[in-house]
């Protein structure tokens, strides 16, 4: 299997060639929300993770995990960096 990514104007083009002679690619198109790029590119791996990563329970010894986190230098409302609390 194989996998494509290419921009688009408002979102992201996914071109999946499965491998199998005589099928075409699929090609599925992913519009990013306004307003959050971060949150919508998660948004992206998680159809990625969940339509063709590997099948994992809460009982397997691996599993993909895709968080959002805040930058380690950002100061949130406190005005404190997150590094330090």
């Amino acid at each position: 299997m194989k996998f494509e990514i290419h921009p688009a104007k408002n979102g992201i083009v996914l071109t999946v060639n499965h491998g199998i002679e005589g099928e075409a690619p699929e090609e599925i198109v992913y519009q990013e929300v306004e307003g959050n790029e971060v949150q919508a590119f998660a948004d992206f791996l998680h159809f990625i993770n969940d339509n063709y990563g590997p099948s994992t329970s809460r009982y397997s010894p691996q599993r993909i995990y895709i968080t959002i986190d805040p930058g380690d230098k950002w100061e949130g409302d406190s005005g404190v960096p997150h590094a330090e609390g």
